[in-house]
């Protein structure tokens, strides 16, 4: 019997994917002649196979959104979909495509949300909140898994010139942003960093850090920055044993 599993029907009444007749284990959707031509990209804006890569659209057939309301400029609009890649529909998320079967692997998110016991909210709502302190400079939130797939938020801050990282400042981060948000927003651990990895185009490489945080190695370093900073994030005391 074919699953009707699907992605995409949120941004566009036509699936990207769904699965087929026939699937391997792990595989939870396929490619098929009459879907939507997509590939998984890397952070350089190259096709992929057997790893992890951005999900974009090449050609969406019969259609994509056009706008958003009340957006006037467009902005919301490109920077939703167009500002990772220009030109390209990319749908926020991660997957791997099996080169031999066609068979895709979701990998979750990619454009920061998180979603801590069952709260979905964007890294930028906690950026917004944590950055108007003259404490910090700048700042990273991520989450991290554990081996039953339970979901934690680490917030790293960076701090401003002068200033310096103690326990009275997490608290006031804590009460600001469940004061601003609620309780449930408020991440696991605050840790201070003193480097925050960034892209060449100056975009917090977020994703990065998530892996080096679950112990994975970063590809395509050539595209930071400032890479040398991925290796504060290794083997943190406080992260282990999750």
């Amino acid at each position: 019997m074919e699953t009707k599993n699907q992605v995409g029907q949120t941004s566009s009444p036509v699936s990207w994917v769904r699965t087929s007749l026939c699937l391997f284990i792990g595989e939870r959707f396929s490619l098929e002649i009459w879907a939507s031509p997509i590939e998984a990209w890397n952070i350089e804006g190259k096709p992929v196979w057997s790893e992890s890569g951005e999900l974009v659209c090449l050609k969406p057939i019969p259609c994509q959104p056009t706008h958003f309301w009340n957006d006037e400029n467009g902005s919301k609009y490109h920077k939703a979909y167009f500002s990772t890649f220009p030109g390209v529909w990319a749908h926020g998320d991660y997957c791997k495509i099996n080169p031999k079967t066609g068979g895709i692997v979701m990998l979750g998110r990619s454009d920061g949300t998180l979603n801590p016991n069952g709260v979905r909210f964007g890294s930028s709502e906690i950026y917004n909140i944590v950055e108007a302190f003259e404490e910090v400079s700048d700042s990273l939130c991520v989450p991290q898994y554990n081996s039953d797939g339970e979901e934690r938020v680490i917030l790293f801050v960076k701090m401003a010139p002068g200033q310096e990282f103690s326990s009275e400042l997490v608290g006031k981060i804590r009460t600001s942003i469940r004061a601003a948000l609620s309780a449930r927003h408020i991440p696991a651990l605050i840790l201070q960093t003193k480097d925050i990895p960034y892209t060449i185009s100056g975009k917090k490489v977020e994703v990065a850090v998530k892996q080096v945080i679950a112990g994975k190695e970063v590809a395509q370093r050539g595209a930071f920055s400032n890479p040398d900073s991925l290796e504060l994030y290794k083997n943190i005391p406080e992260l282990q044993g999750f």
